[in-house]
């Protein structure tokens, strides 16, 4: 509840009237840790394992200047990103293209489960009450009659896709209608997930009134069980910054290295498509296409999600990262089975390496475990800690055929090589693997785990 309101408002009111019609109980959340804590990370978002995350149109140098003239602002003090020679170029509305339904149709093509938007800080890119007025520091951008957060939305819910808004956190103290703004855009647009940066860590989430915000999150929220918020709210999060869940729904890694085990409470790992994708999880480059469908592989074993990052310009970057989401969305329509829906092996191991030093991550759904190669090995992979069932079956995720030979050795579980049951080219020479980049077996049911010393 607002801390200024002493009645409901008129949205909570439509939420418990549509909980009610439709026979859900709702819970009404405090502004507490102790309330809010009871909030938890949807199964839809630990299923989806992939999210699109664009950064709408840039403000135009016009739109940025005007804004400091108003303010008082030095001028040149804001920029728009500090990854291209002229901040300017290629990212301004004015500039480059906006087509949401092909961003929606670029995001399923990917793989995608759901699009989470930019809305940007003090010039806002939607219709608001709290645009140009006195005490409000926030100017209305972009040409007149366009709302780029509902057109977007729009697009991506007629996909069949979950939508989100990232925001900055602006300081309430600096900007006392942020927190106003926030609430008409949860209202507006009832988002299924939240990000925050900006002032996130810069006081105490007392002083930054994060409890009060997120308690209206989920009490205005239509469906109050299925909406995720970034736990990056108050300088509580210092001490656990990419590490673990503290409150909210989810954590954010960015440009950390790779953990080896499963994380403590879910994650999303955020990627720039075209910043430092030379690097992967095993520490090898070899493509960026590549190194992004490892980082995927990589979070769904150890509880997370991917979430890859798009400047819709200038225009050559937005081709760039187009080709690494298709290719992605490639990959995803052979091997999906293996990271959708899935969860980490508690039972387990995430991570192993073949006998022949091939990095392995491991998910299961049911009684399946999945194992994932980073590398084709021809003659078949060996895996060391694998203990089988003598009923097991063994699948290769994108061949026909319904198992795969394998026996069960002082080495390990060893898959015998897969040619037998795969599709020779047309010279009758060799096995055509499933796909690029990596290669999925399906073990049913799941093997124990074998520590060797």
């Amino acid at each position: 509840m607002s801390h200024n309101s002493g009645f409901l408002s008129l949205s909570f009111l439509v939420c418990l009237l549509t909980a009610a019609a439709f026979g859900v109980e709702r819970v009404v959340y405090e502004p507490t840790w102790e309330s809010l804590d009871q909030h938890q990370t949807p199964e839809w978002l630990m299923n989806a394992k992939l999210g699109l995350f664009i950064y709408l149109p840039g403000f135009t140098k016009a739109e940025w200047e005007a804004h400091d003239k108003l303010h008082g602002h030095k001028p040149g003090l804001h920029h728009i990103g500090t990854h291209f020679p002229d901040k300017w170029a290629g990212r301004a509305w004015d500039q480059i293209p906006w087509d949401p339904e092909g961003i929606a149709q670029l995001a399923v093509d990917a793989g995608c489960r759901y699009v989470v938007v930019g809305r940007t800080s003090l010039i806002l890119n939607h219709p608001s009450k709290y645009n140009d007025i006195e005490g409000s520091p926030f100017m209305r951008m972009g040409p007149k009659g366009r709302d780029y957060l509902g057109e977007t939305a729009g697009a991506v819910r007629e996909k069949g896709m979950r939508y989100g808004i990232y925001t900055n956190y602006m300081h309430p103290q600096d900007h006392p209608l942020w927190i106003e703004s926030i609430k008409e855009m949860i209202d507006r647009y009832q988002p299924a997930t939240l990000w925050f940066d900006g002032d996130k860590m810069r006081d105490t989430a007392d002083n930054m009134r994060s409890r009060e915000l997120l308690a209206y999150y989920y009490n205005h929220s239509e469906k109050q069980h299925e909406v995720a918020a970034e736990d990056a709210m108050g300088s509580y999060k210092s001490a656990t910054w990419g590490r673990r869940l503290d409150h909210g729904d989810w954590y954010r890694k960015e440009e950390s290295p790779p953990h080896d085990e499963i994380s403590d409470g879910y994650y999303i790992r955020y990627r720039e498509l075209f910043y430092n994708l030379n690097s992967n999880p095993s520490g090898r480059s070899e493509g960026a296409s590549n190194n992004l469908i490892e980082w995927l592989i990589d979070c769904t074993a150890k509880g997370g999600g991917l979430e890859p990052a798009i400047f819709l310009g200038p225009p050559n970057h937005f081709a760039v990262a187009k080709r690494m989401l298709l290719s992605m969305g490639d990959w995803l329509k052979v091997n999906g089975e293996g990271i959708y829906d899935t969860r980490p092996w508690y039972t387990g191991k995430p991570q192993d390496l073949t006998a022949a030093g091939t990095p392995i991550r491991y998910t299961t759904r049911d009684n399946s475990l999945y194992a994932i190669l980073f590398k084709w090995e021809p003659k078949g992979p060996t895996f060391p800690r694998l203990k089988a069932a003598q009923d097991t079956t063994v699948r290769l995720l994108g061949i026909p055929h319904p198992s795969v030979p394998w026996e069960q050795t002082e080495e390990g579980l060893v898959i015998q090589s897969a040619r037998q049951d795969m599709s020779f080219d047309s010279r009758g020479k060799e096995p055509n693997i499933p796909c690029d980049h990596a290669f999925v077996y399906k073990i049913t049911p799941q093997p124990a785990w074998v520590d060797k010393q």
